[in-house]
C-alpha cells in the first residue's frame, strides 16, 4: 500500500468523518432507500435544515451523494447517492461485519483456549478468571 498524499489524505480523513458521525450515517441510510429533499430529511431527522444542509454539503463536496434540481411544480433539491457511493457503504459495512464476526470468533477461541488450559491445570483460577472478565467485556462488545 502506498503512503497518502496530502489530498489523499484529506478525502480519507473526510470520508471517516462521514461515517464517524450518526446524523451522516442516517441520512445516508434514508437516501439509501429513496431519493429525498433537504426538507423531508429535516422533517425525519427533527434537526435544523441549516444542520441537515451543512451534512449534505460534506457529502456533496466528495461526491458520495448527489443533487439534482427538478422544477415541477415548484423548484426542489432531491438528494441521492450514486452508484460508487452505494459501493462504498456496501464494501464497509460488509467489512465492518466481517471484522466483527471475526473479533467475536477470535476472542470465543482465546477464552475457550484459556479455559482448556485452566482445566487441564495449566493455568491458575486468578489467570483464568482475569482473562474470562476481560475477554468477556471485550466479547460483550461484538454482540448485537
Amino acid at each position: 500500500m502506498q503512503t497518502p498524499n496530502l489530498e489523499e489524505t484529506k478525502l480519507v480523513d473526510t470520508i471517516f468523518s462521514i461515517f464517524k458521525d450518526i446524523t451522516r450515517r442516517k441520512i445516508l441510510s434514508m437516501l439509501l432507500e429513496i431519493n429525498r429533499t433537504a426538507d423531508e430529511i429535516t422533517k425525519e431527522l427533527g434537526i435544523s435544515r441549516p444542520a441537515v444542509e451543512k451534512h449534505l454539503k460534506l457529502m456533496l463536496d466528495i461526491g458520495l451523494i448527489e443533487r439534482r434540481a427538478e422544477t415541477y411544480p415548484t423548484m426542489k433539491y432531491f438528494y441521492s447517492i450514486p452508484e460508487p457511493g452505494k459501493e462504498l457503504i456496501s464494501n464497509l459495512y460488509d467489512d465492518i461485519e466481517t471484522f466483527v464476526s471475526s473479533m467475536r470468533d477470535e476472542y470465543t477461541r482465546r477464552l475457550d483456549q484459556e479455559e482448556q488450559k485452566f482445566i487441564l491445570g495449566m493455568s491458575s483460577k486468578e489467570r483464568y478468571d482475569a482473562i474470562k472478565v476481560v475477554h468477556e467485556k471485550i466479547l460483550k462488545k461484538y454482540m448485537f
